[in-house]
């Protein structure tokens, strides 16, 4: 992670772990632990966790005590997990800054508390795609997300921008998209 990056974590409290690439043969262990959040949480349905194939094909990173990890396909960073019981206090803007210096460039979530983090750590929000109920993640409960416009949040996609570190998302920002494939070219289009 550049050290610039580091700096700006440690003046906010977040942690600095030393984070090691799994080999593609370790894709099961990152894989199962994704699995384990999504497992122990509330809000699972929000989780993806993908094939250990899709896995093999990505680079994998995690912290050194194997609580923390995130995934990258190409410029697109994937699959952040953190566990609560690791060592590392918000190690997830740490993950973040590391997969930045490996290419990483842009991301997506849904608008519920993840955009606040991905703001901070310097994306903005550059696309949203509408709530459709048709390609509802399987399990969504409306109730569990209520808070998140009434449990239907928008896909937010943000593109990296090192100028915005430090940044506060503004709900509802990003231009809006009719397809998935959309947002993600509309992210990649704003990095340029």
């Amino acid at each position: 992670m550049p050290e610039d990056y580091s700096e700006f974590l440690r003046k906010h409290g977040r942690s600095t772990p030393d984070v090691y690439e799994l080999a593609p043969a370790d894709a099961d262990y990152f894989q199962a632990q994704m699995q384990a959040l999504k497992d122990s949480s509330r809000y699972s349905a929000s989780v993806n966790v993908h094939s250990l194939d899709e896995y093999r094909n990505m680079r994998l990173f995690v912290t050194d005590d194997g609580k923390a990890g995130g995934a990258l396909r190409g410029d697109e960073l994937m699959s952040l997990w953190a566990h609560k019981d690791g060592n590392y206090p918000h190690v997830s803007s740490a993950l973040l800054g590391v997969r930045v210096s490996q290419g990483g460039r842009i991301l997506n979530c849904f608008d519920t508390v993840l955009p606040d983090l991905y703001s901070f750590c310097g994306f903005t929000p550059t696309a949203r795609l509408p709530w459709d109920d048709r390609f509802a993640p399987e399990g969504w409960d409306h109730d569990t997300y209520r808070k998140y416009n009434e449990g239907r949040p928008d896909v937010v996609f943000m593109t990296y921008d090192p100028e915005a570190l430090g940044s506060r998302y503004i709900p509802g920002s990003g231009r809006v998209v009719d397809s998935y494939d959309a947002g993600v070219t509309a992210a990649r289009e704003a990095f340029g």
